[in-house]
């Protein structure tokens, strides 16, 4: 090789790798992307997307092959479709318990005010 050349990746991607790329995918779209994208549908994680681009982009996965390797094969395009769910799911949970303490809060407020009033 020559100061010139870069070498290339193998195609072959192992076990280990995948594991670490999915997690990191999972971080990535817990902690950055799901701030600006709350929901996605199936058109917005085809392979060569919007949502694949910035993935493997932040993954620093190289090799068109190997990009489209993780996002069909194993498990890229599941990885973000499930987190983005979870967060969401969570997210909703958490605004309907706020919801509910704000209510009952005030239910119980409202309560004490009447039979203090009835007294």
């Amino acid at each position: 090789m020559t100061g010139g050349d870069v070498a290339t990746l193998p195609e072959e991607i192992c076990k280990e790798t995948i594991a670490e790329w999915n997690d990191a995918t999972g971080d990535y779209v817990r902690d950055k992307m799901f701030a600006k994208m709350q929901f996605v549908t199936d058109a917005d994680l085809v392979t060569g997307g919007k949502v694949e681009f910035l993935v493997t982009k932040e993954l620093h996965i190289n090799g068109e092959e190997r990009k489209r390797l993780f996002w069909e094969v194993h498990g890229g395009r599941a990885t973000v479709r499930n987190t983005i769910r979870k967060k969401r799911q969570t997210a909703q949970n958490a605004m309907k318990l706020a919801f509910r303490g704000k209510f009952l809060c005030c239910s119980v407020t409202a309560m004490l005010v009447g039979l203090i009033l009835d007294c």
